[in-house]
C-alpha cells in the first residue's frame, strides 16, 4: 500500500510515467532520475526487493550442497557401514555355526568320532586309558578341546557334500591320529569312516570303514536288490 501511494504521489509530481502496454499486461515504470530529498521513495522501492531477497535465500538454505570434501569424508562412512554390516553378519553366521553345531560341523564330527573311538577294544589296548582327544598340538601343554580341529569341507563327484576332521589321541602307552569324515546323505551318527593312525609306527586301526558301502549304494543306482547283491559280494559270500 504505501508503495502503491509513494507511486501515485510521484505520478502526480510527473516524475516517471507508464509505458503503453497491451491490456492483457501489468504497465511497467520507466525509471527516471530521483531526486535526492526523496529518500522515503527509495525506502519504499527498495523494501520490495529486499524481502525478495529474504525468500530467495530461505529457499537456497532448504538445500544441502556438499563440498567435494564433504562428499568424500560422507562416501566414507558408508562404505565403513556397510563394511561393519558385512563383517557383523559373517561373525553371527559362524558363532551361530558354533553354537548351534549341524552334524555336518567339524566340532560335532570330533565329538562322535572320539566317542566312538574310545569305546573301541583295539584303540584301549593298543594306547591305554584313559584316552584324551585333542586338536591340533603346538607342542606346548595347551592340548585340549578347545584347540583347534583340523577340518575339511568339500563336494564329491556325485554332489554329496564330506566334512573330514584330523585330531589327536592320547594315552597312556601311545599316540595317535584319528581321521574321520562324515556325509550329508548318510543319517546322523553315521560316518564314511574312522581310522587310527598310530604315531610311532604308522600302523592304521580301522574302527569304521563305510566308502565300500558307499561304493556299492552307488553302483547299484538306489535299487534294493542290487544293494543287496553289492553287499553280498563285498562280504565274500554270494549263493554257493
Amino acid at each position: 500500500m504505501f508503495r502503491a501511494a509513494a507511486i501515485s504521489g510521484l505520478r502526480q509530481r510527473g516524475m516517471f510515467v507508464a509505458a503503453k502496454t497491451s491490456r492483457h499486461q501489468a504497465p511497467s515504470l520507466i525509471r527516471l532520475n530521483l531526486p535526492r530529498n526523496t529518500p522515503h521513495v527509495w525506502r519504499a522501492l527498495s523494501s520490495e526487493g529486499k524481502k525478495k531477497t529474504k525468500g530467495e535465500e530461505e529457499e537456497m538454505t532448504q538445500e544441502i550442497v556438499l563440498t567435494p570434501g564433504e562428499k568424500v569424508v560422507a562416501g566414507t562412512r558408508l562404505t565403513m557401514w556397510a563394511a561393519a554390516s558385512a563383517l557383523a553378519s559373517v561373525c553371527a553366521y559362524y558363532i551361530g555355526k558354533e553354537l548351534i553345531p549341524t552334524k555336518m560341523s567339524p566340532n560335532r564330527v570330533f565329538d562322535h568320532a572320539f566317542d566312538v573311538v574310545r569305546q573301541n577294544a583295539e584303540v584301549q589296548q593298543r594306547f591305554g586309558e584313559p584316552l584324551k582327544a585333542y586338536g591340533r598340538d603346538h607342542g606346548g601343554h595347551r592340548e585340549g578341546r578347545r584347540n583347534f580341529v583340523e577340518n575339511t569341507e568339500w563336494t564329491n563327484e556325485d554332489g554329496d557334500k564330506r566334512t573330514r576332521v584330523r585330531f589327536n589321541l592320547e594315552g597312556r602307552f601311545g599316540k595317535a591320529f584319528v581321521f574321520a569324515e562324515v556325509s550329508n546323505s548318510m543319517p546322523a551318527g553315521e560316518f564314511v569312516y574312522v581310522l587310527v593312525q598310530d604315531k610311532r609306527n604308522g600302523s592304521v586301526i580301522t574302527v569304521i570303514d563305510n566308502r565300500a558301502a558307499l561304493t556299492a549304494q552307488k553302483m547299484a543306482g538306489g535299487s534294493a536288490e542290487g544293494q543287496k547283491a553289492f553287499a553280498d559280494l563285498l562280504k565274500g559270500g554270494g549263493s554257493k
